[in-house]
């Protein structure tokens, strides 16, 4: 895949997607609040304000990071505990991990999580069930490539375009100007360029992607959140 640098060279990237995966907030109606500075060792994924009755989320951690996915269905009865596993089956989530949730809800990741390494020219990529992110530090021209697809069982229950907000990062603690956001189809190879970054940088980053989903014949509102926190190492 072609890493496009906004603003900068592209860079070719195994056709992975992921580094740090991260957290993923769903609401119907979706409404987004501006993500805040991470903390030491963290990374923020803003709060999203959940529709309280019927919205559910499922988070997954990997070495790279976490994804939190969420939906919220349109209407009619509440999801139960078996409903909430056969949907967790369907999407490759382990069984008890979806989960209904209300009221306003922020995720970070765990403040005493160890950063990822990232070592100059490797194409490392981290999976999940809801989807790949790859990242790559080019030690040659500061920057790290990054790319993130949504996973094949997750695209079967979405059925509109998928809105990407863009990626927010932050260098060492300092908020670093954000990439540009999409509209696009749900198979869609999102990508991206961090610059710059240099050697010992720790960079952390996020998305948050809103699309309309059917479940179960029941249609709703998803939102995927994924985050990333790495250490750019020559």
């Amino acid at each position: 895949m072609m890493n496009e640098g906004r603003g900068g060279k592209g860079v070719r990237v195994r056709p992975a997607v992921v580094a740090a995966v991260a957290a993923a907030l769903l609401a119907a109606p979706v409404a987004q609040a501006a993500p805040e500075s991470p903390r030491a060792g963290a990374v923020s994924t803003g709060s999203v304000a959940a529709s309280a009755p019927q919205t559910y989320a499922a988070t997954t951690t990997t070495a790279g990071g976490r994804t939190t996915l969420r939906f919220a269905l349109d209407g009619g009865a509440k999801l139960s505990r078996a409903d909430l596993d056969r949907v967790g089956a369907q999407l490759g989530l382990g069984k008890g991990s979806l989960r209904a949730v209300s009221g306003s809800v922020a995720q970070r990741a765990a403040a005493a999580r160890r950063s990822a390494v990232l070592r100059c020219d490797k194409n490392p990529s981290w999976s999940d069930a809801n989807g790949t992110l790859a990242a790559r530090f080019n030690c040659h021209y500061s920057n790290i490539n990054w790319g993130f697809k949504i996973s094949a069982r997750l695209q079967s229950i979405i059925t509109s375009n998928v809105n990407e907000s863009g990626v927010s990062w932050w260098r060492n603690g300092k908020r670093m100007p954000k990439n540009a956001g999409h509209v696009v189809g749900k198979s869609y190879h999102f990508h991206g360029t961090l610059k710059p970054v240099k050697h010992g940088d720790h960079v952390q980053f996020q998305d948050y992607m809103t699309f309309r989903v059917r479940i179960g014949g029941r249609p709703g509102t998803g939102s995927l959140v994924w985050a990333a926190d790495v250490t750019a190492k020559k």
